[in-house]
């Protein structure tokens, strides 16, 4: 009989769970725990900031559809965890949290480090447990890579005391509640009710103008091949949102965009939803984002969240969108129909003609002021991307010009901080999409806000030999600066920072190739030479702080209203 301590099975099980390496910041509490995962020669990524290992485990997570794993001390360490784990909490990915703690017999003492995870990270994690039986350590954390990847994916977080790490967690081959691996077979997806889902494509068929909108749910059930098929087999305009973008290629013919939704989505008959939360990013459901007279609305979904209640619904499929898409599919091929779209699609097709047209006069017009104009540096750096690079958004200005110039073409590549919209998230994220895409481009846009809070974890992208490109939007303060005196021009204190700080040069210090782009015909060539550098890279480049973002004035309105000002 082979005992072994609960550090030991901690280790053993996260080994047989496939997990190549996790990330975060050491701490006294965890000590015990490292040695042992070192010995399982995991690797370890270790961090400036506790947060950033989160988003790295994140953006692995968001990038292969595993679950990423990361670590933090008692205390501050998990605290300053939060953030992180509640980004992935809204973005549905799976992310296993390991958290140090004091020891059990100082529990009220005040001792170093105080905290208590359960009752403060249940609100934002699939479940929190503090293990204090150490007979239970392996099976909780079986569990907890289980239930990480049960739809909705998300974060589940463990809490170990220090004295508990070295106490007897039983045999080693024969743990309680532990299962070996290849014992316990994989959960189905679920599949919806045959009669329903036969209604729901007569309705489609039937439809005279279609529309499909999916959403994360389309990735995370590994459902893109089944949305090309049905839309294709029936002839359906789509839009793809959130982690969901690109399942549907956006150049593809049949595929419409965010910026030029609303007149298409207002004209559509049938809307069918799959996979996709009706949040702030969608306006909530309602009107005038989604039309509630002359139209018919299917939802599908796994999760009854998702499956909202203000919109009036014919037809509410609860299912994982890839098996009801693959019953759509045979079902339809089954009624061997063929609609004929032609005036709906010659009507989507003009909508996009027109959208891009506006976007390409906006581009030509700005194309050689100085300061760069965003639009035109959000064109530029869309035209220097590969294919299959990933691009994560966190810089709130430049998200607002990049995000509809771009074209995702597959599901995972344009990753962002969901509803959370924090800041700083991309630079651990952009570590973890290039351990879980290695080689490929990987492009963070953040800017100062982002540098500020977690700039420093460049320094441990450089450390780690990552070629992931960092595209500095420097509008030298917390937003763009013309924006404040729209919304709160009676506050003379400026949310400025000091101008055009050099953070190429900064990061030049800690090993990163850097470039500093101020006119326009720079930015393709300093994109060129940082891709092609095959090292961590920094772009600065100065922007003119005088346009206002485009999100901006529906930003303004909203906080307008909701504080009944003028």
């Amino acid at each position: 009989m082979a005992n072994i301590n609960v550090a030991t099975a901690v280790a053993k099980v996260l080994k047989e769970e496939g997990v190549e390496w996790y990330a975060g910041v050491h701490g006294g509490h965890l000590w015990h725990l490292m040695i042992e995962v070192a010995k399982k020669d995991i690797k370890m990524y270790h961090m400036r900031h506790e947060q950033s290992g989160v988003y790295c485990a994140e953006g692995w997570a968001r990038t292969t559809g595993k679950p990423g794993v990361c670590f933090g001390t008692a205390g501050a360490g998990y605290g300053n965890m939060v953030p992180g784990i509640y980004q992935a909490y809204l973005s549905h990915s799976p992310v296993i949290c390991l958290f140090g703690q004091h020891s059990t017999a100082e529990d009220g003492w005040g001792p170093f480090q105080e905290a208590y995870a359960e009752p403060v990270a249940a609100h934002f994690t699939k479940w929190t447990r503090r293990v204090i039986d150490p007979s239970m350590a392996a099976y909780f954390v079986q569990k907890a890579f289980r239930d990480a990847m049960t739809y909705p994916m998300g974060p589940v977080a463990l809490e170990i005391p220090a004295n508990i790490m070295g106490q007897i967690a039983g045999d080693e081959n024969n743990l309680r509640g532990y299962m070996a691996p290849g014992r316990v077979a994989e959960p189905s997806q679920p599949a919806g009710d045959p009669q329903v889902v036969e209604k729901a494509v007569r309705m489609l068929i039937n439809a005279k103008r279609p529309i499909i909108v999916a959403g994360d749910g389309i990735f995370w059930s590994k459902a893109t091949a089944e949305l090309k098929e049905l839309v294709e087999l029936l002839s359906i305009p789509v839009i793809t949102r959130r982690m969901g973008r690109g399942a549907v290629p956006e150049d593809h013919p049949l595929s419409f965009g965010g910026g030029f939704r609303r007149p298409i989505q207002m004209q559509a008959d049938v809307v069918a939803i799959f996979g996709l939360k009706m949040n702030m990013l969608e306006g909530f459901g309602l009107p005038p984002r989604f039309p509630a007279e002359n139209v018919k609305y299917l939802q599908i979904a796994e999760d009854p969240e998702e499956l909202t209640t203000r919109l009036p619904t014919e037809i509410s499929i609860s299912g994982s969108p890839r098996q009801v898409l693959r019953q759509m599919i045979i079902c339809a091929k089954d009624m061997k129909a063929k609609p004929d779209r032609h005036e709906w699609l010659e009507f989507v097709a003009k909508e996009k003609e027109k959208d891009r047209a506006a976007t390409q006069a906006v581009i030509d017009k700005v194309r050689d002021n100085t300061p760069i104009h965003p639009d035109f540096l959000a064109q530029e750096i869309v035209e220097s991307l590969d294919k299959d690079a990933t691009v994560i958004l966190d810089s709130f200005s430049m998200s607002g010009f990049f995000t509809d110039k771009f074209k995702a073409v597959f599901a995972g590549q344009l990753l962002d901080a969901a509803t959370w919209s924090g800041v700083g998230h991309s630079v651990g994220m952009s570590m973890g999409a290039q351990l879980g895409r290695p080689g490929k481009q990987v492009v963070a846009l953040l800017g100062d806000g982002g540098i500020g809070i977690a700039g420093f974890d460049i320094e441990t992208t450089a450390r780690y030999n990552l070629p992931v490109c960092y595209i500095v939007f420097n509008n030298s303060g917390w937003m763009n600066p013309s924006t404040q005196q729209l919304i709160i021009p009676e506050v003379k204190d400026s949310w400025c920072m000091m101008p055009d700080i050099r953070y190429d040069k900064i990061f030049a210090e800690m090993g990163c190739y850097t470039e500093f782009v101020t006119e326009p015909q720079e930015i393709k060539p300093a994109l060129r030479r940082a891709f092609n550098s095959g090292k961590t890279s920094v772009v600065n480049v100065i922007p003119d702080t005088c346009v206002v973002p485009p999100q901006q004035q529906g930003r303004i309105d909203y906080y307008r209203k909701l504080f009944g000002a003028c």
